[in-house]
Order: structure tokens, then sequence, then C-alpha cells
């Protein structure tokens, strides 16, 4: 399951126990065998991961002593099947019903590192798991949320836990923000009052708050050359040690959720399971985080040589990801088997550093809305799996 089965069971079967001259077990045997593993020995399996490189973090970046953690979320389609539905839900319309569910990750913006995951059903939004990502949160993090997350109850448990935010929220969010925006001013620090549905939303879970109760932080304008500025809510509230010239590069550090999705969703094709049950979805899913952390670490240990080379060019050049993706996959379980695992992790590296591909910085292209599809090149079809 680590290795990433896209294909027929059986050729994956078939190529694995080949590769130690072992004979096939049957993909029944296999699907037997997958169900006596709990779904959630996965997640562990890619929490013990991240509290091992984070405590040794003499290699890691931060920013003025912080981790950026980009948190965000996306759909991920699933397949018609009765039992998944039930476990995820679907997206309706008059003529269509798609079973999909919805997956959130932290992602350590400087270094890669997928640092939380989380997968629910469909219908559970985007609070669900940025709480339950604050919850694990350390004094270290700096939290950054786009938009769709804007909402007081969770600036309010930020503010009670004592964890940093940088949140950004719509131009109308409250007569405050509104406020700002016609001043024209570039950053204000401010008191929100908490709205009645709020306040009784946090009592109710044992929150003391009344009508009293306000958060104090602060707003920042950055002007993108559209319409409208982004408005930024945070609780770094020190102007000298966090000059408003520092937000905008911080923010767009936001990207590396983006890209974190591009590669979980195309080049690890997360949408193709290798079981029909929803405890196949949830082993999946987390497998896949658990290899793209693998697949970070080893990237992170050629840096230095990567700098190297750049530093005798006049373009700069970085390791194809695709590619690279493509050599971890046959020599992944080796990595956990073999008694010599550093000779693997070296002859990784060389493999990496033999694909470079010239960095295209600027690159901008425009996010147009489309429907949401019906077919794509990664799905998952219970009656037909790729041999090749």
């Amino acid at each position: 399951m680590i290795n990433q089965s896209k294909r027929s069971l059986s050729i994956e079967l078939n190529e694995h126990f080949g590769y130690y001259d072992q004979r096939a077990c049957t993909k029944g045997a296999f699907s037997k065998a997958r169900y006596r593993v709990l779904w959630c020995f996965f997640r562990d399996w890619q929490r013990h991961f991240t509290s091992l490189v984070y405590d040794q973090p003499k290699d890691l970046m931060r920013w003025k002593g912080y981790y950026l953690k980009g948190i965000d979320g996306t759909s991920l389609y699933l397949f018609k099947d009765e039992e998944v539905e039930k476990e995820f839900g679907s997206q309706t319309n008059q003529h269509v019903r798609i079973p999909m569910a919805r997956a959130g990750l932290e992602v350590d913006v400087l270094n890669g590192f997928c640092t939380q995951a989380q997968l629910q059903p469909y219908w559970a939004g985007e609070k669900v798991y940025a709480e339950a990502f604050l919850e694990r949160a350390g004094e270290k993090d700096l939290l950054i949320y786009d938009r769709y997350f804007a909402g007081f109850e969770l600036i309010f448990k930020h503010m009670q836990k004592n964890r940093l935010f940088l949140m950004r929220c719509k131009t109308g969010f409250n007569q405050v923000v509104k406020r700002f925006v016609a001043s024209g001013k570039k950053q204000a620090l401010v008191e929100f009052p908490i709205p009645h549905i709020s306040r009784c939303a946090l009592q109710k879970q044992g929150y003391d708050v009344n009508v009293k109760t306000t958060l104090r932080i602060r707003l920042v304008r950055i002007d993108i050359g559209q319409e409208e500025p982004e408005i930024l809510i945070t609780n770094l509230l020190c102007p000298k040690r966090y000059p408003h010239a520092d937000f905008k590069e911080v923010y767009n550090y936001r990207w590396g959720d983006e890209t974190k999705f591009d590669q979980i969703k195309n080049k690890f094709q997360i949408e193709i399971f290798s079981g029909h049950k929803p405890q196949a979805i949830y082993q999946d899913f987390f497998a896949t985080i658990i290899a793209a952390n693998l697949h970070n670490l080893i990237l992170r240990q050629c840096d230095h040589e990567v700098q190297q080379i750049n530093a005798q060019r006049k373009k700069p050049v970085a390791i194809n990801q695709n590619v690279s993706i493509g050599l971890l996959k046959p020599r992944l379980i080796e990595l956990f088997t073999t008694k010599h695992p550093s000779s693997i992790f070296n002859e990784l590296k060389e493999l990496f550093l033999a694909h470079l591909e010239l960095v295209r910085p600027g690159r901008m292209y425009p996010r147009t809305k489309t429907a949401r599809r019906l077919k794509g090149k990664f799905q998952t079809f219970k009656n037909y799996r790729r041999a090749c």
C-alpha cells in the first residue's frame, strides 16, 4: 500500500514479490490481509514521521523563528459504492450523484513536508479539519489560511490557544473590516466584536464569552493590482517586528499548499484507490501522504548539490518531481526492508540529481472556474485497472 499500487493488483503483487524472488500471493489474499490493518496505523505512521523530522530541526527553514504552515482543503472524487457513499457522502444535482470526500492538509510551505492530514465526509466544511489541525499546532507554528476559513470562532480559538495565524478575509467580512477598507490605511490594530451566532456557539462549547468580549487583532491591506485588495487578519500585532512589507511575501508562501495538492492528485494519483471499501480509501490516502513526505525528505537532502549546480549556471534548475516520484516507487519498500537503507537513499539522491529541469519563475496562469468533472485522467474504476 505504501508503494502506491495504481495498476492491476495482480501485476503489482507479481512485481513486488518477484523483486524478492518469492511467489506472489493472490489479489484476494492481499485484500483479506489489508483489511486486518487499521487505517489509523497509516495516520499514526505519518504523525510519527513528522515528529522525527521536527525533533531535529537544524536543517529546517523558518520565518523569524516560525514554521509557516499553510492549511487548505480539496475534494477527492471517489466511485459508486453504497458503503463508500454512506461513509463520505456525495455531491448531487438534478442529473447525477457523484461520491466525493474532502481532504485537508497542513503543509510546511518552506520545507515541503505535509505535517498534518485529514480525510473526512464531503459535507464537512473547512472548519472541521482547521480546528483539528489547530489542536496539534505548536508554539513555533504560524498558521496561514485563505479567505474561506475566515470566521470568528476560528480566530477566537487561535487567541485562546495562543497560536499565531495569518488569515485572508473578504472585504465585507464585518463592519470593522469595511471601515478599514474605506479608510485606505495599510494596517490598523482593531477590536473585533463577536457576533451573536458565534458567541452562542462558543458558549455551547464551554468558552467564557459575553456581549462585551472582543478580539484584538491586526488588519493588513495588500494591494495586488486587482479591483479589491487582499485583507489579512493576524495576531502578529507588533509592527516593528512584523512590518507591513513582510505580509505579502508571507501570505504568498501559502501557494505551497496548492503545489502539494497538485503533487498528490496528479503525480501520486491519489484518486486511484487500490481497494473498494472506506477502509481502503483511508489507508491509501495516508499512505500517499507518507510517500509524499519520504519523497520530500530525499529532495531536501539534494538541496546542497542543487545549489552548487546552480552557482555555475546562468539559469537555475530544480529536480523534476514527476520523474523523481517514478524513480522512488520501485525502491520505496526496500528503504524499509534492507539492512543498508543508506545505500538506497544515496542511490535515490544520485537518480534525482540526474533529472533536473529549468526553473521558470514568474509563470502565472489564469484560474478559470469549470464544472465538476465527470471524467478525468485519474479515477478509480471498480471493473478496470490498467496493467501498464
